[in-house]
């Protein structure tokens, strides 16, 4: 057996604790006031973060588990491979360097953990920051009818499963993106805080290709400073849901890119 040889270094743990606090509050400090935030790390969150940052923004991703990927992740019922049509999301794939295997003449299979991970490096690299462990449990608004979204009321995910009461913390932006799935955690927000402003019926039964077409149709911007991508545009507008297909998700990341910097350019 080769003995270990790296030379120890000269810090101390608590040195070492010191640099981890400085380099994460910094961290936070950084990514406390972006341009966008997009809530939900699954595919159109990455997809939408990766094109906002490309296009010169300050993202900040925030995602209540520790993964990266969402509902994604899992694949068809755990069976290790998704799909994605031939069209604007396999060249979403491609372009984030995810080996497209063909199955059939219009329909190539993906490796789910790969498309995760690849969307991720994507993003981080074109600038984006990515928290995970972080759950937002309110918006903040500027009140009206209807209301102008200006961030989120956020805490540590573990706070939330010990159901402990504290205070929250805030991160303010320009706009706010819910790609939370089918949990659609921010419209859900609005339509318990906002009475007869919206209403979240839920998505449909399924239907692949009606679904595929209809969640980047109906992708966009909900009230001011709220857009809507991936499954929560479907809970939003009960549309059918289309199982381990992950081009509308990525479709729709992209879609929602390209509204939220329309948006913002004509604003600023």
């Amino acid at each position: 057996m080769v003995a270990y040889t790296e030379r120890a270094s000269r810090h101390s743990e608590g040195d070492l604790a010191k640099l981890i606090l400085r380099e994460a509050f910094q961290r936070l400090l950084e990514n406390a006031t972006p341009d966008v935030i997009v809530v939900g790390a699954g595919p159109a969150g990455l997809t939408a973060a990766w094109h906002l940052a490309e296009r010169g923004f300050r993202v900040t991703v925030l995602e209540r588990g520790l993964g990266v990927g969402g509902g994604m992740r899992g694949g068809a019922s755990l069976l290790p491979v998704g799909l994605i049509a031939e069209g604007e999301g396999a060249e979403i794939a491609r372009r984030a360097g995810v080996k497209l295997k063909q199955v059939s003449d219009d329909i190539y299979a993906v490796d789910p953990i790969e498309l995760s991970v690849k969307l991720a490096v994507k993003a981080v690299d074109a600038g984006a920051a990515i928290l995970p462990g972080v759950y937002v449990e309110d918006l903040i608004v500027d009140m009206g009818r209807p209301p102008h979204v200006r961030g989120v009321v956020a805490l540590l995910s573990p706070i939330v499963e010990a159901g402990w009461h504290v205070d929250p913390m805030y991160f303010e932006s320009k706009a706010v993106i819910d790609a939370t799935g089918h949990d659609a955690d921010l419209l859900r927000i609005l339509e318990k805080r906002f009475p007869g402003l919206l209403r979240v019926p839920g998505m449909s039964s399924l239907s692949v290709w009606e679904g595929e077409r209809l969640v980047v149709d109906k992708t966009g911007e909900v009230v001011p400073g709220l857009y809507v991508a991936g499954m929560s545009v479907a809970e939003l507008h009960n549309l059918p849901r289309m199982g381990p297909i992950f081009s509308g998700m990525l479709v729709s990341g992209a879609r929602v890119a390209e509204i939220v910097a329309s948006n913002l350019s004509s604003r600023s």
